[in-house]
């Protein structure tokens, strides 16, 4: 699911949350669409940093390293 549905999604039913108490479903369902909004936040993040490239002051490409312990 593409991150503007997922934001309409969450958009709408916090809507319905601004109007009245949500049903256990919604709230669920609005839990369910944070989880993918921040799951497709991190891997976007994720895979900028990984193609993120510095330049020394002589013009050499230097690739960050990838930080040992916490790789998910």
């Amino acid at each position: 699911m593409e991150m503007t549905e997922i934001i309409s999604k969450i958009n709408y039913i916090n809507s319905i949350k601004k109007e009245r108490a949500l049903s256990s479903e919604e709230q669920e369902e609005l839990n369910k669409y944070r989880k993918m909004y921040l799951n497709n936040f991190k891997r976007n993040i994720k895979n900028i940093l990984d193609n993120t490239k510095f330049v020394d002051e002589n013009g050499k490409e230097i690739k960050l390293n990838k930080k040992k312990g916490n790789n998910k």
